[in-house]
């Protein structure tokens, strides 16, 4: 048996009609920039997350530079950031002028220390933090965006894993000045290609973000600043749109599966089930273990039953060459070390069989460790 890590060409399969039904009605239409499609789906992700707006763009990455740039960060602001997460979550900060602080993480969850994220706040070390949601759980963030509006410190959720995640019951949105989502097919709910949203808060927020999405225009053909080029287009905004029907549906189907992997891992002396934060509602768009001493090993025996694995993530941030020489780290980085060093990631969506999770778990069980 053989079993890819994604499987979008099932999602496609399953969802056929519906989604070209969505790319038919953007291609008859023919405004495939800026359409209603896209004004829509922002007013939805908005509403998802009990948000007052929502700007659509490019992608993620593109999302998280644009909150920045319009909370004001200066050049060489320096912004806190975790050092375990994809590299677009600090590489945005370096884009948007500003110098990322790497922090640490705990050794349960591999969420940003909170301790450390306080420490930086309250001492005024850093003009921002970048909250990273983690493997499809939530970083506690109450306290640390109470002290940073005292402080005039901005704050955004990295959302990108988290879209259905909740934090004793609240959303990501709720603590933070702007949410980034992304639509990467990698996503619970992706696009076909790129794309992302931001959410605000504020109007003016907002509105400066759709004015540097497109080359900073005002209106009238007047562009009042340098912006970018980064707009959803119209066809992946009616997929996205088509998709979210189905975000309930997929989200318990994950859980589902989280939970026969989990029930066969704690029977298990060589490896650790991905622990949910109390408090956290996990929606699990990673299933992360831990393998202390036998992680290479396990992931070769896995691909020799045909099973995909991944690692997410494989280097702290803080030693990834295109950072060199313009950041800081805050903590000694023995979590991020230890986590690089342990975490596996199983193939988790909802197409998968239960026949084939079965089989994952039999593969799972077999390895002597």
């Amino acid at each position: 048996m053989q079993i890819p890590f994604m499987r979008l060409d099932r999602q496609f399969a399953d969802n056929r009609q519906q989604f070209m039904d969505a790319v038919e009605k953007v291609f008859t239409h023919g405004k495939v920039l800026q359409a209603k499609e896209v004004a829509d789906l922002e007013e939805r992700i908005a509403g998802y997350f009990a948000l007052p707006y929502g700007v659509a763009v490019g992608s993620g990455t593109d999302a998280l530079i644009l909150g920045m740039k319009a909370l004001g960060l200066k050049p060489g602001g320096k912004v806190a950031v975790t050092s375990l997460s994809f590299v677009a979550s600090a590489s945005a900060i370096v884009h948007a002028g500003g110098v990322p602080v790497f922090v640490d993480v705990e050794n349960e969850h591999y969420m940003a220390r909170e301790d450390i994220l306080l420490d930086l706040v309250k001492s005024g070390a850093v003009d921002g933090v970048v909250a990273v949601h983690l493997y499809g759980q939530m970083t506690e963030l109450s306290e640390v965006y109470a002290e940073a509006k005292k402080r005039g410190i901005f704050v955004i959720e990295d959302a990108a894993q988290a879209l259905g995640a909740t934090r004793n019951g609240v959303q990501p949105g709720q603590y933070s000045d702007v949410t980034c989502v992304s639509f990467d097919p990698t996503k619970v709910i992706g696009a076909q290609g790129s794309g992302g949203l931001a959410l605000a808060r504020e109007h003016h927020v907002a509105e400066h973000m759709k004015r540097l999405r497109y080359h900073g225009h005002a209106g009238q053909r007047v562009y009042t600043e340098i912006g970018h080029n980064s707009q959803l287009p119209t066809v992946q905004a009616a997929i996205v749109g088509a998709k979210l029907d189905h975000e309930e549906a997929w989200r318990l189907r994950r859980l589902e599966i989280a939970a026969a992997f989990t029930k066969t891992l704690d029977r298990l002396p060589y490896v650790s089930a991905p622990k949910v934060r109390e408090g956290n509602t996990h929606i699990f768009h990673k299933y992360v273990m831990t393998v202390p001493n036998h992680r290479d090993a396990l992931a070769a025996h896995l691909k020799n039953a045909g099973i995909s694995t991944s690692v997410h993530y494989s280097m702290p941030l803080n030693e990834q060459p295109c950072f060199t020489g313009i950041h800081q780290v805050a903590g000694d980085m023995s979590g991020v070390k230890r986590a690089c060093a342990q975490v596996l990631s199983l193939p988790i969506y909802p197409e998968l069989t239960d026949e084939e999770v079965r089989y994952i778990c039999e593969a799972l069980k077999a390895f002597k460790g």
